[in-house]
């Protein structure tokens, strides 16, 4: 089995078309089919449907391609801290930062890793804790950090927990529970609208605290991946939504929004790193893992 193989099916897919894919890796139609073939052969299954107007994977194309894309990951990660050695400072990261991290603490985190690496490159996604881990396990990002939600064991990954997470009800300050008396109880949380982070950890635990408790779940009327759209929407409107305090606390000092007294539904969780076990790690990335720890973990 051949990187050059692999780098075929993996472009064969991506493009569902084999002409298109030839033109993308500088080779003729007919000797990328032959490169797909006698890796098919070599592996004795059939990789691709071949179609009158495209490709498509297999099951068993889709099991190659998997780990096609990690290989090939791999290698580039290798050749990043080839040059990195060669060069002194030049490297890349590509990492997941779960949405309510990728606004209020990660910039600053990154500009400081940048100073101390001008050459260093930093590609980032942001989204769902279950997303995110999807991506690395395929090897399409070095390392998650942010919120941990629930995940099955898998000898494959390495979850390190920094610190417990507490995140608060928070609304505008002249929302009609700003200033209600007592703690506010779940039922009347539950007849509240809400502004809610969409990804599938948030939608379960802030679901099943209401379904625990009896309770319908209530209306959701802004749904986004985006923290500062859900800050912003609070803001301007009589919605509630779960935050982390310091991601509110600015405007908690200016008086535009205040905590609710009441526990919050998705409330507790852990902060942590989540890595692949057998994954290539450039100094660069060890280092900026290295700055997250050190935040946490006092």
């Amino acid at each position: 089995m051949e990187v050059q193989q692999l780098k075929h099916l993996i472009a064969a897919v991506e493009c569902g078309n084999l002409l298109k894919a030839a033109d993308e890796c500088n080779i003729s139609q007919s000797g990328l089919s032959r490169s797909i073939g006698a890796l098919e052969e070599r592996l004795g299954v059939q990789l691709l449907l071949r179609k009158p107007k495209g490709v498509e994977p297999t099951v068993f194309g889709l099991t190659v391609l998997q780990h096609a894309r990690i290989v090939m990951n791999e290698l580039a990660r290798c050749a990043d801290d080839i040059r990195a050695i060669e060069a002194g400072e030049v490297g890349e990261i590509t990492f997941g930062v779960t949405q309510n991290y990728s606004y209020y603490f990660m910039p600053q985190l990154m500009a400081d890793l940048m100073a101390a690496y001008p050459g260093v490159r930093l590609s980032v996604k942001s989204g769902g804790y279950l997303d995110l881990v999807d991506d690395l396990r395929v090897g399409a990002l070095d390392f998650v950090f942010g919120l941990l939600g629930q995940l099955d064991e898998d000898p494959d990954l390495e979850v390190e927990r920094l610190r417990e997470h507490h995140s608060r009800v928070v609304a505008r300050s002249t929302h009609p529970l700003a200033h209600h008396e007592g703690e506010v109880m779940p039922r009347e949380l539950s007849q509240a609208r809400w502004a809610t982070l969409s990804s599938e950890g948030f939608q379960r635990d802030f679901k099943g605290y209401f379904y625990s408790r009896g309770l319908e779940s209530p209306v959701q009327a802004v749904k986004t991946d985006s923290m500062p759209l859900i800050q912003q929407s609070i803001a301007a409107s009589d919605l509630l939504a779960v935050l982390p305090p310091d991601v509110a606390l600015r405007d908690i000092d200016a008086g535009a929004l205040v905590f609710l007294d009441c526990e919050a539904p998705a409330e507790q969780t852990d902060i942590g790193i989540v890595t692949r076990r057998f994954g290539f790690a450039t100094r660069h990335r060890d280092d900026l893992i290295k700055r997250i720890r050190n935040h946490f973990v006092r």
